[in-house]
């Protein structure tokens, strides 16, 4: 079996590609990689995206995007890598004729609007954000090419994935790893948020877990929809703060930015599906359990 990821320099990436074990994977990214099969490139080039696609790929793991603050900031460059390049892979494997599995990140940025206290199966999606618009539309396009028999697809819905090493993105959920991240690294942190300022959280270790057992369920188990949620606890910025604050080495104090805390207020503060816990995806018990694996494994690789 050969496996394709795309975005395997990121964060989640990266852990997913040590995850299934190097020597199976086709990993690609724009960033140079150490991975054994290493593919750079950009993918909002469709020639580019399109040749990932060969006779040998059994499963794609699409993880490769523009992420929420920067989509929303250059729409055309967020509609070419995150809803063109998704149509090229898809395309590809249309042509290819041999219907690989299609596992494909998407975001709880699909939500808008009033939203209730905790996002279920039966909440629908209204995004607010080009990012979450893409992404959506995304889920539509693999569940009528699974549909047609082009692809076997799966999509899950992303809560904020905790804790990001210290490499920028354009998330606008960045905080929430920073929080933890700088002052257990010595660093002092401005925190952008007000301390009561919740979001929907689960760790890497449970999203690379739900990623691999995604690609393991049955086509029949999922039916015409493709599309899962990942339940994600709710998290003050406050709460992240205490969990690393009796050992953290830098200090943290809140300066809240009014546009950043608007878009945070309206944010999902916690998602709970009761497909994803049928279909055996994993959810994070707390955020102390989240940092505690943040330290004992994403320390190492990430400094």
């Amino acid at each position: 079996m050969r496996i394709l990821v795309t975005g395997a320099a990121g964060y989640i990436g990266s852990a997913l590609v040590r995850a299934l074990g190097e020597a199976n994977v086709i990993a690609t990214d724009q960033a140079a990689m150490a991975f054994a099969d290493s593919r750079v490139g950009n993918i909002a080039y469709p020639q580019f995206a399109r040749s990932l696609i060969t006779a040998e790929i059994d499963v794609v793991f699409h993880l490769a995007s523009l992420v929420s603050g920067g989509a929303e900031a250059n729409f055309e460059l967020g509609t070419k890598v995150n809803l063109d390049a998704t149509r090229d892979l898809l395309e590809a494997c249309r042509l290819a004729g041999h219907r690989p599995k299609f596992v494909f990140a998407s975001s709880i940025a699909v939500y808008g609007g009033a939203l209730p206290a905790v996002l279920t199966d039966e909440t629908p999606p209204l995004p607010r954000m080009s990012y979450g618009a893409q992404k959506l539309v995304c889920e539509v396009l693999i569940d009528d090419y699974s549909r047609r028999g082009y692809v076997d697809g799966r999509t899950l819905r992303l809560p904020a994935v905790l804790v990001r090493p210290h490499s920028a993105n354009t998330a606008v959920s960045g905080w929430s790893s920073a929080i933890i991240r700088e002052p257990l690294a010595g660093r002092d942190y401005v925190c952008p948020v007000q301390p009561q300022t919740r979001l929907a959280c689960i760790s890497v270790g449970r999203v690379v877990d739900a990623f691999m057992r995604m690609a393991e369920v049955p086509a029949e188990t999922l039916g015409a929809r493709r599309t899962v949620l990942l339940s994600g606890i709710s998290v003050s910025a406050q709460e992240m703060w205490d969990a690393v604050k009796a050992r953290a080495r830098g200090k943290v104090r809140f300066e809240p930015d009014p546009r950043l805390q608007m878009v945070m207020d309206a944010a999902p503060k916690a998602t709970y599906s009761k497909r994803a816990a049928e279909l055996g995806l994993p959810a994070s018990e707390s955020i102390d359990e989240i940092v505690r694996e943040y330290e004992e494994a994403a320390l190492p690789h990430h400094g």
